[in-house]
């Protein structure tokens, strides 16, 4: 899945933030919502790991594939739609705790998610 660029919307400045710019595409890495939030991980013009989130009122879908090695997973009032292996529980804190099964499932699903754009 890719999207375009079409606005930023900062929600302190309302202007231009670093990774971003107006008509670039990008891969979508992940989408997530809960009851009051709705956000897409991309690979910004950083490409720095694991992405970022970002408000998909930002961007407009040019592809709307979606890889086949995303899954979706309804819990607790949230969804997750991205790579299988992020859907464990406590993904993300793993990640973020340098688990290196982790930082493993993250490259991998980075990887595929990537070779289907």
């Amino acid at each position: 899945m890719r999207v375009k660029c079409i606005e930023i919307i900062d929600p302190e400045t309302g202007e231009a933030v670093p990774g971003l710019r107006v008509g670039s595409v990008y891969t979508v890495l992940e989408m997530v919502t809960g009851p009051d939030y709705w956000m897409i991980r991309i690979l910004d013009e950083e490409h720095d790991d694991p992405g970022s989130l970002w408000d998909p009122a930002m961007f407009e879908t040019v592809d709307a594939r979606i890889p086949s090695s995303w899954t979706l997973v309804l819990e607790n009032g949230h969804m997750r739609l991205g790579p299988a292996v992020w859907q464990r529980p406590n993904f993300w804190n793993d990640y973020f705790s340098n688990v290196p099964q982790a930082l493993t499932d993250f490259e991998t699903g980075k990887r595929e998610t990537l070779k289907s754009a």
